[in-house]
C-alpha cells in the first residue's frame, strides 16, 4: 500500500519517485531536499470489517535550508490532510485500495537540524482505507 501512496503523491505534486520522493526506507545521509515515506505504528484492522484498515504513514522531509524542508512538508500536508473518497493508483498487480479519508495526526513539525546539517520536518497521517 505504501507504493500506491507514493504514486498518488507523485501524480499530484512535483515530487518524483526515486529522485526527491523516497518510499519505504530512511533517507541516506547524503540525500538532500527530499521526502521519505515510512510506515509507522503498524496500523489497525477491524475483525468485523476485514477489508478496512487504518494505515499509519510518516512523511519525513529534509532540506538544505529550513524552508526547503518546510515547503516539502506542507506540499504533502496540503495534498493529504482531509482528502477523501478516491482510489489509490495501482502500481503493480494486486489490490485496489479505496481511501475513505486521510487525517493528519499533527501539523508538520521540525525535528531540528540533523548531524549532517540538513533540516528535517515530520508529519504523520492516518489513511482509513478499504480493499476494493
Amino acid at each position: 500500500m505504501i507504493k500506491e501512496i507514493g504514486k498518488y503523491i507523485e501524480n499530484n505534486t512535483s515530487l518524483v519517485l526515486g529522485d526527491d520522493l523516497i518510499v519505504g526506507h530512511y533517507l541516506p545521509d547524503t540525500q538532500e531536499d527530499c521526502v521519505s515515506l515510512l510506515e509507522t505504528q503498524g496500523g489497525t484492522s477491524n475483525f468485523y470489517l476485514p477489508d478496512y484498515k487504518e494505515f499509519h504513514l510518516q512523511a519525513l522531509s529534509r532540506g538544505t535550508t529550513y524552508f526547503t524542508a518546510r515547503d516539502f512538508a506542507y506540499l504533502i500536508y496540503d495534498l493529504l490532510q482531509g482528502t477523501q473518497g478516491f482510489d489509490l493508483p495501482v502500481v503493480t498487480t494486486g489490490k485496489l485500495y479505496y481511501v475513505n479519508t486521510i487525517t493528519a495526526s499533527n501539523l508538520p513539525q521540525s525535528l531540528g537540524p540533523a548531524e549532517n546539517n540538513l533540516f528535517e520536518i515530520s508529519a504523520n497521517y492516518i489513511f482509513r482505507i478499504q480493499d476494493q
